[in-house]
């Protein structure tokens, strides 16, 4: 059985080029719109930058319109951050030094944003995803009035503000797709099923979107498409 279920079909055959940049274009011009926005504001981090992208991220996600989410009325308006129950600068408080650690390690040892994930060495690579899961598990049991920031939530946020590294991974992904808990083991899936894709199809991944983008951002598309139909 082949390992790979987001970029290769049942009989292990790598989807076409052409296919993956239609999804791609297919997909909600809202996502597309956040997601480039996101890109771009993520270069730098800091509290202002982590509220902004989280906040602009989390609404086309779904994440904000339960009062029982932690993220419950994050949006941005007017140009101002609303943040009701103050979600944001206390996932800032809880990771902050460890983001601002990685995002520097990151810009230092690679040139392409867009495919960053994929030029750092095995060494760092192990380092980083070492690095993301522990705040992944941070922020994932990271309570916001007795309702906990969950393995959903913990990968937006990560998503939010290290496009170049983080997959947001819902609910479905978990159970279906990656069949993981483990948030490590789902980058190192994405990792390794580029590359074999890049391989076979002599094509390098961030080029089926065009720029800003990113390979998680464009794997991102291609893993809800793989999530069983209902």
């Amino acid at each position: 059985m082949n390992q790979f279920k987001v970029l290769f079909d049942r009989n292990g055959s790598p989807l076409d080029i052409d296919y993956i940049k239609q999804k791609v274009l297919e997909f909600s011009e809202s996502y597309e719109t956040v997601v480039k926005e996101i890109i771009t504001n993520s270069v730098t981090l800091n509290r202002d930058t982590f509220r902004s992208n989280i906040a602009t991220l989390m609404p086309p996600f779904r994440m904000t319109r339960n009062p029982k989410y932690a993220f419950y009325g994050v949006k941005i308006q007017g140009g101002i951050v609303s943040d009701p129950k103050r979600a944001l600068d206390i996932c800032w408080k809880q990771a902050r030094n460890e983001l601002k650690h990685l995002k520097k390690h990151i810009s230092q040892n690679t040139s392409e944003r867009s495919r960053a994930v994929l030029e750092l060495s095995p060494e760092l690579r192990n380092y980083v995803i070492g690095k993301v899961s522990e705040v992944f598990v941070k922020l994932k049991w990271t309570s916001v009035e007795d309702s906990d920031i969950g393995p959903v939530g913990a990968s937006k946020v990560l998503f939010a503000v290290l496009p170049e590294i983080a997959l947001p991974v819902d609910n479905a992904e978990w159970d279906a797709v990656f069949r993981t808990c483990n948030y490590g083991k789902v980058l190192l899936t994405m990792i390794d099923e580029v590359n074999e894709w890049e391989v076979e199809s002599r094509t390098r991944f961030e080029s089926l979107d065009s720029p800003p983008t990113t390979v998680p951002s464009i794997y991102n598309v291609m893993a809800m498409e793989a999530r069983p139909r209902e």
